[in-house]
């Protein structure tokens, strides 16, 4: 399945590239994932193999139109014909790797023990790409072992403000002193 995946995944990037619209080719997928994920009987009306497929194109060109891209209109009915639609999920991730790479974007995660509100992220994904000269992107995941705070992880670069790991550092001070 993986490698069907990222074979449709290339395939868009490709022509994303091609057409010089990266940009909007992942905002656009990104936004007919979350349509599917906050509307899940969308999804589960275009694998209907009892709904005809003149009734499932009208509705990605519905879902699609405000983008203007008709090659990404045309590779979701690609994939609703070939009854690939349930993969679409797993496809717009490879497809976000993909303009990500081909953007120079880096991709990481911010740990906290509560959700933060998307501008928090945000500001805190512009202090990280200042301090390491490249885009970035995060994703907030929440860990309780965290007690408080917050811990970054981009590429090779972890940003750990996280209480934990300051209880931690300065235990290892008091071993330090203590031995010395």
């Amino acid at each position: 399945m993986q490698e069907v995946v990222s074979r449709y995944a290339s395939a868009l990037v490709s022509i994303a590239k091609e057409e010089k619209k990266l940009e909007q080719y992942k905002i656009a997928v990104l936004s007919v994932k979350e349509t599917f994920d906050s509307n899940p009987e969308v999804l589960k009306f275009l694998k209907s193999y009892f709904v005809k497929n003149d009734d499932k194109n009208k509705v990605v060109d519905e879902l699609t139109k405000e983008y203007g891209l008709k090659n990404l209109t045309n590779f979701i009915k690609l994939l609703v014909v070939k009854h690939k639609i349930y993969m679409f999920k797993d496809i717009v991730s490879e497809i976000t790797k993909g303009i990500n790479f081909e953007l120079d974007v880096y991709e990481g995660f911010i740990y906290s023990t509560e959700p933060l509100e998307k501008e928090k992220i945000l500001k805190i994904s512009q202090v990280i790409s200042e301090k390491i000269h490249k885009k970035v992107e995060l994703k907030n995941k929440t860990d309780s072992r965290l007690i408080g705070g917050i811990k970054v992880v981009v590429h090779d670069h972890v940003f750990d403000g996280s209480i934990k790991y300051k209880l931690e550092t300065m235990k290892e001070q008091l071993k330090e002193r203590r031995n010395g």
